[in-house]
């Protein structure tokens, strides 16, 4: 008979994994206070105190009914009793092993906080009633857990693990607001992300939550924290979690190791493009032993040259993302891709960075994401030998064969254990020989070995050579592992061949199997362990491309209906949760009619915009990948309306060449839809990506299509927003007086429509124009209507940019006085108020007003402001030409 006695969630007995029933009340409360106190002498006083919540009935009175509920304890336990009788009280006699309290306990000695916590189920003992219990015993254990937790997190952040750990830290910081070391891991791991802003916002969040709660100040690690943060910013940590198995390869790493210090790309290539060969494994475990030899960071991208759902990553969308990294606004990234490769270049010049590019096309995928730094280090892999970089960039090739003999052994052996691998050398013998020596195949092998401890190695063999034949040895390991599965979790893994991101989330999978997040985490989790898919993230799952081709290969067992269902279910969670965080980033939009939620989808949801915009950051490849495969499942509603809540997003990230090709996908979904309204919404935002990359003539076209459609059907704020931003188009131009004719119309619609933020927006982008028409008078009622409406509707976040405009406009008008006090008095809203880019822009106006009244000190120190924010957002270009400006300036001072 097997006893197990659990107190970390709620109690439970099992017999032979059983339940046991516990009689409720006073039963619960007495067998709960001896196994928190395991082996350990209870008195009869303390549990009186127990059982009556500090208020018992007469003494004797309490010790008859005591002993009343001990017999009926025993009773209902039968042969799992543990309650054992002492001199003036009780005790519970349980082997350490048999109650998951001092489990928990051994393991989180030894150093195993991940399977210690393993055996935390919920609130200690949520079953039990008890005033006392739950004050007096249980917020220690709690407490207990908490230290725990911070340890498990320490080990992993000490792994380098900071991206997977952001989303616990966030939920964890939540939980518990005043507990200072889990925000310290949370600046540490969105250090490592490579995301310094939100690092630094988070001491600034813990610091006034102190103030306000406590009034106290952080503690003095936490205030290190943020001064290394200050001394060191912009430095990213991007380099996936190493393998957790490994073995061999010691020749390439060395070769490897070899080049370090010359600043060669290293390109590591598989014999005749074999797929499988363990290119990622080496390259991640090698760049984790020499990252600290590239202290200024460590980029990485999967350039998915070879995904079989997904088209290979864009490079100018990979620069995007290295720049942001280092701190490189959106709006600061160029649209052509030799400007950004160029800034890229420019960025990583005076750094030491280690770059690795994985699962490259071809040599034009990868020139681009090359930096030319001397001390920069590219580690590429590919199915395709890089002759061309290694005769013009130099590259160190190393070519990976399958594992040898003795290094496959060595891979099981890691995996299984040297006992089990040394109890059948020639069962080892021949699997190394069946899977050929290839690391994924040997890895899905001695997954399914793992999880059948009782299956012999020479049973493994003989199972996979009954599966063999046409689909060949490698598929024929990947059946023997998927044979085992379960049927919702191996129609779970066939399903995960439909998207063609990069990975994907726990929620997201859920909504595209249907079943619940717990089921659905289990088969995942299912999945992880027999390596059919890799965690690389927490709660974030991605498939090796062999693995995704394979699940491809199997749809056909699921029906046509169940698919088209499956990937309805994924699109609904994507627009909907995308829905939510555009209502937090956008402060005007067209209301858009969603398709509705099937039963069971649960989009996510949001607190603020920062959440919001990170979320969508995080989703973005996947988001754009999910608009394709609505296309091709004949969804188009649901194509043309994903992109269309994704345009906040987007617009905050500046990418206009991404959203040309995004917004024409939408509007051939929006007209294969027959949705006139649909179609408006694609031209429009088609149009204002065209006219961002400043292609105004044909973004002209786009949105002169949008005002016809949207006039036909009368929509009145469509009309409004075209008008308006069809104006700026003009404006940008240089067709001033059409923009000035454009801009009336677009004001007249907004009063039509009501809504103050729209008509703020329009009376304000009408004062610009005006100020560049020389119109000051016009231009200051405009701009003074617009502050109007502004403080009327309680529009705070729109403040700084309309008192920006009035200051430009008292400068233009000569009014220099009020220009300086118009513009300071932008610079003094709060932080909340005030967007780094208006900052910056304002600081630039504000020396330019000194600078007539003559104040070549004063407009020294607003241009110095400026640069810091320029360089801090890795402006290169304009902070290049700020330095020339305050250097010019200050010798003209002297």
């Amino acid at each position: 008979m097997n006893v197990e006695y659990r107190v970390l969630g709620p109690l439970e007995v099992l017999r032979d994994g059983v339940p046991v029933p516990v009689p409720a009340g006073r039963g619960r409360v007495l067998l709960t206070t001896l196994l928190l106190r395991p082996n350990r002498f209870v008195s009869v006083d303390e549990l009186v105190e127990r059982l009556w919540d500090g208020e018992p009935p007469t003494l004797d009175r309490a010790h008859k009914t005591l002993q009343m509920v001990v017999r009926r304890l025993r009773m209902a336990l039968g042969d799992a009793n543990c309650v054992r009788t002492a001199t003036g009280g009780y005790l519970a006699e349980v082997d350490p092993e048999r109650l998951d309290l001092t489990r928990f306990r051994r393991l989180a000695a030894e150093g195993e906080f991940a399977a210690a916590l393993a055996h935390w189920r919920g609130e200690v003992a949520s079953n039990v009633v008890s005033e006392h219990l739950h004050r007096e015993d249980v917020p220690p254990l709690v407490e207990e857990r908490l230290v725990v937790h911070g340890r498990r997190v320490e080990a992993d952040l000490a792994r380098g693990r900071g991206e997977e750990l952001v989303g616990e830290l966030r939920e964890l910081t939540a939980a518990h607001p005043l507990r200072e070391g889990f925000w310290a891991q949370l600046v540490q791991a969105l250090h490592q992300a490579g995301r310094q802003g939100e690092a630094l916002a988070a001491y600034e969040q813990i610091r006034d939550h102190l103030d306000e709660e406590l009034g106290v100040e952080p503690g003095q690690p936490l205030r290190d924290l943020h001064t290394r943060l200050l001394d060191r910013t912009g430095t990213p940590r991007q380099l996936p979690a190493p393998p957790e198995h490994f073995a061999g390869r010691a020749a390439e790493l060395a070769k490897l190791t070899e080049v370090t210090t010359g600043g060669a790309a290293v390109v590591i290539t598989a014999i005749d493009g074999t797929a499988g060969i363990g290119k990622t494994a080496l390259a991640v475990r090698w760049a984790h032993a020499v990252a600290d030899r590239f202290p200024d960071g460590q980029l990485h991208a999967d350039l998915r040259g070879f995904d079989p759902a997904a088209e290979p990553a864009d490079p100018a969308e990979v620069l995007a993302g290295f720049l942001g990294a280092f701190g490189v606004s959106g709006g600061a990234v160029p649209a052509d891709l030799p400007e950004r490769a160029g800034l890229y270049r420019s960025v990583l010049a005076e750094r030491r960075v280690l770059v690795l590019l994985d699962n490259a096309r071809d040599v034009e995928q990868v020139r681009p994401l090359l930096p030319a730094g001397r001390g920069c280090l590219v580690v590429i892999t590919s199915r395709n030998r890089f002759t061309g970089l290694v005769v013009r960039e130099g590259a160190v090739p190393v070519t990976l064969g399958v594992l040898g003999p003795q290094d496959a052994v060595a891979l099981l052996t890691a995996r299984l254990g040297a006992g089990r691998v040394a109890a059948e050398p020639a069962a080892v013998t021949d699997l190394v020989a069946f899977c050929g020596g290839l690391p994924i195949a040997l890895a899905v092998a001695a997954s399914r070995a793992a999880e059948d401890p009782g299956l012999t190695l020479r049973e493994l063999v003989d199972e996979l050579h009954s599966a063999d034949g046409p689909m060949g040895q490698v598929e024929a390991v990947f059946a023997t592992s998927c044979s085992r599965l379960d049927d919702d979790t191996a129609r779970l893994f066939r399903l995960l061949g439909l998207p063609a991101g990069p990975d994907i989330s726990l929620d997201a999978a859920t909504a595209l199997d249907g079943r619940g997040r717990a089921d659905v985490r289990r088969s995942l989790q299912t999945l992880a362990n027999m390596h059919l898919v890799v965690e690389r993230v927490r709660g974030r799952y991605t498939t090796h491309d062999l693995l995704r081709e394979y699940a491809c290969s199997l749809r056909e067992q699921d029906s046509e209906q169940d698919r088209d269902a499956a990937v309805r279910r994924l699109l609904e969670y994507c627009l909907h949760s995308v829905d939510n965080a555009d209502r937090l980033l956008r402060h005007s939009r067209s209301e858009v009619e969603l398709k509705p939620l099937s039963e069971g989808v649960r989009p996510a949801r949001f607190e603020d915009s920062a959440v919001a915009a990170a979320w969508c950051e995080t989703e973005h490849d996947n988001l754009l990948a999910v608009v394709r495969l609505a296309g091709a499942h004949g969804l188009h509603d649901h194509a043309w309306q994903l992109a269309t809540v994704m345009f906040g997003y987007l617009y905050l990230r500046q990418r206009p060449a991404e959203r040309i090709e995004l917004y024409r996908v939408a509007r051939a979904a929006a007209r294969a839809a027959g949705n006139r309204f649909a179609e408006g919404i694609t031209l429009h935002s088609l149009a204002n990506a065209l006219s961002s990359l400043g292609s105004f003539a044909e973004a002209a076209v786009e949105y002169a299509a949008a005002l016809r459609v949207r006039e036909e059907i009368g929509h009145v704020h469509g009309i409004a927003v075209t008008l308006d931003q069809w104006a700026i188009n003009h404006a940008m131009s240089g067709d001033l007086a059409a923009a000035k004719a454009m801009h009336e119309r677009a004001i007249a619609k907004r009063r039509e429509q009501g809504v103050p933020a729209g008509l703020a927006l329009a009376l304000n982008n009408y004062a610009m124009t005006l100020v560049s028409l020389e119109e000051f008078d016009a231009a200051l009622a405009a701009n003074d209507e617009a502050y109007t409406v502004i403080t009327r509707a309680g529009l705070t976040e729109l403040v700084a940019s309309t008192l920006d405009t009035r200051g430009l406009l008292h400068l233009e008008r000569g009014r220099l006085a009020e220009a300086v006090a118009t513009f300071r008095q932008v610079l003094a809203l709060p932080a909340d108020q005030l967007s780094d880019a208006i900052k910056t822009v304002t600081l630039e106006n504000l020396a330019d007003a000194h600078l007539r009244l003559g104040r070549a000190g004063d407009a020294v120190a607003a241009l110095r402001e400026a640069l810091a924010l320029r360089e801090a957002r890795g402006n290169v270009k304009v902070a290049e030409q700020l330095r020339a400006r305050i250097a010019e300036l200050s010798w003209d001072d002297r």
